[in-house]
């Protein structure tokens, strides 16, 4: 199955909003809607109210378009190489402000998909005619995504308010610790580990126990846990590397065996409320392919370049260039063979651009509404998660480095092994290997907030100061 088809229900226009704001001004009931406390009664109302959430993952707030803007932007990856909005210049400026149009929806699209998932888990006593197997399986996806909702945020504002109930607090929630919503992710991760299906038994879109497991581990070595990442990282059985890197990234490579966990695209479906989105109606499509290399908005970062070895063949799966001064590889046809990027036609300068995620391979251009699926977990990420642990936990240089040169052996790729020791050169190769291997795939701040420990935060946005009376 392409993608999960987001069921419109009367009822996701009141649990996709976020009650950060001041409630007391808020209709708290609506005549027209189904009350939760009659609505959980079949299997069918438990699937509605359970794909809501998944619709905050899709919007322009998230994977659709900012969640790859500011990551990629304040993570040194793009500069801005065409007619790049303002909002996006600051972020890769390192100036983002609370009037920011990016800022201002991916705190709204993160906080609402919270909101719908708290709907269905604070709703659980209401639950009836259900098996209890699929009760808890459902409770599990909606313990993953409000895990992922909060990890997008918390890694980018600090403390930020820390909603997990239907509770209604006048003028707002008040900030929480940066370490009380770590706690609160793990716990929700860790119920999501537990009843969650496996890949093999989860459809496609969904999470699966792998897909906990593998967001868990990633959570706890951004909070600066590695022997526990190190743990949570080897229940991640069960996927292998693609034989070809560029795999990853098109629509005929989804859910191979590498895939771990994606957000849904699909254009055969239309493309939905694209630009205007508010939880109402979803997008199946995402302006990624568009923005990076049909307007060429951004191009990849010169440091970025530089960080490949010459012959390593994933800056050609990575970029377009049309020539191969770099690192002596190069793609600069696309449309199947057909069309040439020469100079003067890649862009408003002749630097390599984008191909991660382009349609372009097989199209004569690019469209804005593209239906390649944004990949969030892969298991070359959860290999370098995996070496990283281990040498942070004071574990084996050996296995350490068995886990980088698992992903530099992939066929396509075929790197020499890296051969260093001592735990910091180490790290350095971890570090290399990671930016390489997941360029453009919303990595590399994360990456340097532990690796160089990087402090640069995004205020909290105007959308939630305006209403929130409690934010100090």
């Amino acid at each position: 199955m392409k993608h999960i088809i987001i069921l419109c229900i009367g009822l996701a226009a009141t649990i996709g909003i976020f009650l950060s704001c001041d409630e007391s001004e808020i209709e708290l009931t609506n005549p027209n809607q189904l009350s939760e406390d009659i609505f959980f009664e079949s299997s069918d109302q438990l699937e509605s109210a359970t794909t809501a959430p998944y619709t905050f993952l899709q919007e322009v707030g998230n994977y659709a378009r900012y969640q790859f803007y500011i990551n990629d932007n304040i993570g040194g990856e793009n500069y801005a190489a065409g007619n790049l909005e303002a909002d996006k210049v600051q972020m890769i400026q390192r100036d983002v402000d609370e009037a920011n149009n990016g800022n201002n929806q991916f705190w709204q699209h993160n906080y609402q998909g919270i909101g719908r998932c708290n709907f269905v888990i604070n709703n659980a006593d209401n639950f009836e005619n259900i098996p209890e197997s699929e009760i808890a399986s459902r409770l599990g996806e909606m313990h993953f995504l409000r895990g992922l909702f909060f990890f997008n945020l918390v890694n980018k504002y600090g403390e930020i308010p820390l909603p997990l109930d239907l509770e209604l607090i006048e003028g707002g929630r008040p900030k929480s610790s940066v370490q009380d919503v770590y706690n609160a992710i793990i716990n929700d991760l860790q119920f999501a580990t537990a009843n969650l299906p496996s890949k093999e038994d989860q459809e496609p879109g969904r999470p699966s126990s792998g897909a906990a497991w593998a967001l868990l581990g990633k959570v706890y070595l951004q909070n600066n846990q590695p022997s526990e990442a190190k743990t949570a990282l080897s229940n991640v059985t069960g996927y292998s590397l693609t034989a070809n890197y560029r795999a990853n990234f098109t629509i005929a490579g989804e859910y191979n065996s590498e895939s771990i966990f994606e957000v849904n695209y699909d254009e055969t479906t239309g493309e939905g409320d694209s630009w205007n989105q508010n939880g109402l109606n979803n997008s199946e499509t995402t302006f990624r392919a568009q923005e990076y290399t049909g307007w060429f908005n951004v191009k990849p970062s010169q440091e970025l370049l530089d960080e490949y070895e010459d012959g390593d063949s994933r800056y050609a799966d990575t970029f377009y260039s049309i020539d191969d001064s770099d690192n002596g590889t190069m793609t600069n046809t696309f449309n199947n063979g057909l069309s040439v990027f020469a100079s003067g036609t890649i862009g408003p300068d002749d630097n390599p651009a984008w191909r991660k995620y382009q349609n372009l391979d097989t199209s004569e251009s690019e469209t804005p509404f593209s239906g390649i699926n944004a990949r969030v977990l892969r298991y070359a990420d959860v290999l370098l998660m995996q070496a990283e642990a281990e040498i942070r936990s004071g574990g084996s240089e050996s296995i350490a480095l068995d886990f980088i040169n698992q992903v530099r052996s992939r066929p396509s790729v075929d790197l020499p092994d890296v051969n260093v020791s001592g735990t910091e050169a180490i790290l350095d190769a971890i570090k290399h290997e990671r930016w390489v291997e997941l360029a453009g795939e919303q990595s590399r701040w994360l990456d340097l907030q532990r690796f160089d420990g990087d402090t640069y935060l995004m205020p909290i946005p105007n959308i939630e100061l305006q209403g929130n009376t409690n934010l100090q």
